[in-house]
């Protein structure tokens, strides 16, 4: 068994290249009258030959799988299914659940806040998010899909060159949250030349089609896992089925790349939530690095719910870091 996270430092280190250029290598037949089953069709044979390809065999092609990625997410966005509130809108023309029709980005710049692995982190924040936290910690962009500035695809696909230059470790999409805006992160990759990793950093709430997408194209998930149930999930985020949906995405996540879980723990959550999850990984996802973190603070609509009106306990912290301990997570 390798060390946590090799994959990715063989891509930090230049041993490897980005999996979305590898995307790239993969041919394709792509016509313009395809419909969309077919279009699914070639994609999965597209991804079977992908896992076939080697590192240093493969070359740029026109078209590609990444192209045929791209075409696929945008005729998704016309009845969009990106996640698993599943709207089924034409965001071309109207706004489902997370009120994003064209991507809008808050900030972007050099984290060096995240993870130890992944500093420094190019964050990318989208406005905008699929769920409806009562305690989001960044509720102002979250929660105002029409704020922040359109960016050219090609603009932000020409900087990660300078991204590299300056010692960025990889591309970070993040938010609100990344899913509503999966058809732009492909069109950017489609434009871009450098290989620099990219993290998918969600809330996971997506849609299998979405998680297919992205297959071949993220090197690291940057996961949040909130609840333990879903009963807190649809009480505190608004949304239904959360356990089956997100837990069945980082299965899929693991085996398409490494992840890195996070976990926000909330007051008064310590047994409905943390230790349930804790557990859950540690039997489906036991190599997977895990971020036990501490630092919620009463944010948003969080007064509306009582245990919400606090800070975390650190023996409450504490608790939930010794049971990781004792069952063989690996805490970062």
């Amino acid at each position: 068994m390798g060390s946590p996270l090799e994959q990715y430092a063989d891509i930090v280190a230049g041993r490897a290249r980005a999996r979305y250029l590898l995307a790239r290598s993969v041919p394709v037949e792509l016509s313009p009258d395809l419909s969309l089953s077919r279009m699914w069709e070639l994609h999965d044979r597209g991804v079977e030959e992908y896992r076939r390809l080697a590192d240093s065999d493969s070359k740029p092609t026109t078209p590609s799988l990444l192209d045929l990625k791209l075409r696929i997410a945008r005729e998704l966005f016309t009845a969009c299914c990106f996640c698993e509130v599943d709207c089924r809108v034409d965001r071309r023309t109207q706004r489902g659940r997370c009120g994003v029709r064209t991507p809008r980005i808050a900030s972007r710049f050099f984290h060096m806040g995240e993870e130890e692995p992944l500093v420094p982190s190019y964050t990318v924040f989208f406005t905008g998010c699929n769920l409806l936290c009562a305690f989001c910690q960044n509720y102002d962009i979250s929660t105002d899909p029409e704020a922040g500035e359109e960016v050219p695809a090609g603009e932000l696909a020409a900087q990660f060159d300078a991204v590299l230059g300056r010692g960025g470790r990889n591309v970070n999409w993040v938010g609100g949250d990344p899913t509503p805006n999966l058809h732009y992160v492909l069109e950017v990759l489609s434009l871009a030349r450098a290989s620099i990793a990219q993290v998918w950093n969600s809330n996971m709430y997506m849609s299998e089609r979405a998680m297919s997408l992205l297959d071949g194209v993220v090197d690291i998930y940057l996961t949040d896992l909130k609840y333990g149930n879903d009963a807190c999930a649809e009480r505190l985020s608004g949304v239904k089925d959360y356990w089956r949906i997100v837990t069945r995405n980082h299965l899929l996540a693991a085996a398409q790349c490494e992840v890195i879980v996070r976990h926000l723990m909330l007051p008064g959550h310590l047994e409905c939530c943390t230790l349930p999850l804790l557990d859950w990984l540690a039997g489906h996802m036991p190599d997977a690095p895990v971020n036990i973190m501490a630092q919620y603070r009463p944010e948003h609509r969080a007064a509306e719910f009582p245990e919400l009106r606090t800070r975390l306990s650190r023996s409450d912290h504490r608790a939930a870091a010794e049971h990781a301990k004792r069952l063989g997570l690996h805490l970062i």
